[in-house]
């Protein structure tokens, strides 16, 4: 008897909470994992916030509230939003979700019928994906280039975008690529837009990472640009900045009431509301200049690691990467090492089921995990639709210092092993 509705055959998931029984069965078997999987702040969110919640739990904060997200954080927002952008923006534009996942689900249903066309990043976050095929929907990856370190252009988005493109999913700073679009970018963007696509487009654009900038730059959003704002959902959050990934608190700016409107009935039907003193934290996270500080030293401390990491990277025989500007990952090109142990041959000789749940980078993570103890992702984590022959794999950079060099010099290890390797592939287990 199959229990199961014939959407859920559709349904994705996110590969790094689900290495997690990997890592432990690697961690129960006496291996010490380096753990390079998580985007998580290995940071922890500041006193200040900390105490906010916690006096509003004492202060018995602790009921039922607007759905929308209480008028204090939706005032912080509009503030923050419309000075940084440059454009108006009304708290009553805002949505406040459990973090800013919800806005992913929330956009494509209401936005977009079965059949209807969402171009999205590839590779991306993988929820875009999960959320576009989940509804039926037909999915457009828009691959990003290594040799435009993965930003796309006006050129790129033109091949794709159509009067039948219900959403465009842009985000910058990337995961897990860490490309940042300019404002030159995002101009030629907006026009293409403006010249083809049809009038109810409308652009979800996940800055989450907008704090994470590297050399001296500074974020860049396609709500500035003349005409987008009447057309972009823009979605932010707490975790990334703030490193308050466990708080849950996200939010959406919609171009109009009515839509926002909309995505607060969606909050009623699933998760009633964010909860208050999670919410007055995270007024007082935006609110507090003292945070500005606090993101700015983090921020550095991600750019050292990052410096650190390419370089190190770079040196391995099979192995180039691009140099990030933003978020807090690496991003590198394994193709040499796929040839060299033989990964891509190995991979062609498996049985057309397996062989359809994993590719030559799958092998390769699979491989580091079980026999050097570094957990990574592989390319098809950020979207399996158009993956093939894309080796890659996204290392997070939210770890201290010593442990991305001791996860490093794995690495360089596994790409000489092939012994390990064969004997990987003879054991016939762990391959996705």
């Amino acid at each position: 008897m199959n229990i199961w509705a014939d959407r859920i055959r559709s349904l994705g998931t996110e590969n790094a909470f689900k290495i997690g029984d990997d890592i432990r069965s690697c961690e129960e078997a006496g291996m010490t994992v380096i753990r390079l999987n998580i985007g998580e702040p290995d940071f922890t969110s500041a006193d200040n916030i900390n105490r906010t919640a916690i006096n509003e739990i004492v202060g018995r904060n602790t009921h039922y509230t607007d759905p929308q997200g209480i008028l204090p954080l939706r005032k912080a927002i509009a503030r923050q939003v419309s000075e940084s952008r440059g454009v108006k923006i009304s708290p009553q534009q805002i949505v406040v979700t459990t973090g800013a996942k919800p806005s992913i689900a929330y956009t494509i249903m209401a936005y977009v019928n079965p059949g209807d066309e969402v171009i999205y990043p590839s590779p991306g976050f993988p929820i875009y994906e999960s959320w576009i095929t989940f509804v039926g929907a037909k999915p457009v990856p828009l691959h990003l280039d290594e040799a435009k370190d993965f930003r796309f252009d006006a050129e790129d988005l033109e091949k794709f975008i159509s009067k039948n493109t219900k959403v465009l999913i842009i985000n910058s700073p990337s995961n897990p690529t860490g490309g940042v679009l300019s404002e030159g970018d995002l101009q030629d963007i907006g026009r293409i837009i403006r010249d083809k696509a049809g009038p109810d487009i409308r652009i979800y654009s996940d800055e989450v990472y907008e704090e994470i900038i590297f050399d001296g730059k500074e974020h860049r959003s396609i709500l500035s640009i003349p005409e987008m704002a009447g057309k972009t959902i823009m979605v932010g959050g707490h975790s990334k900045s703030y490193a308050m990934t466990g708080w849950r608190l996200g939010y959406s700016v919609l171009p109009t009431i009515e839509e926002a409107i909309l995505f607060r009935q969606f909050n009623i039907n699933i998760i009633s509301c964010t909860p208050p003193f999670i919410q007055e934290a995270g007024r007082a996270a935006i609110e507090n200049q003292e945070n500005r500080k606090i993101i700015a030293s983090m921020v550095k401390e991600f750019e050292e690691r990052r410096d650190m990491a390419i370089e190190g990277l770079n040196s391995i025989d099979g192995i180039r990467c691009t140099n990030p500007e933003g978020a807090f990952y690496a991003f590198p090109n394994i193709g040499g090492v796929c040839e060299k142990l033989g990964i891509i041959e190995s991979c062609g000789r498996l049985s057309p089921e397996t062989r359809n749940n994993t590719s030559p980078s799958t092998l390769f993570q699979m491989f580091l995990l079980y026999h050097h103890g570094v957990a990574t992702l592989d390319r098809r984590s950020f979207g399996t639709i158009g993956s093939e022959g894309r080796h890659y794999l996204r290392l997070s950079l939210a770890t201290d210092m010593e442990s991305l060099k001791e996860g490093i010099r794995r690495i360089d290890a596994a790409s000489e092993d092939m012994e390990g390797f064969r004997k990987f592939m003879k054991r016939g287990e762990h391959f996705y």
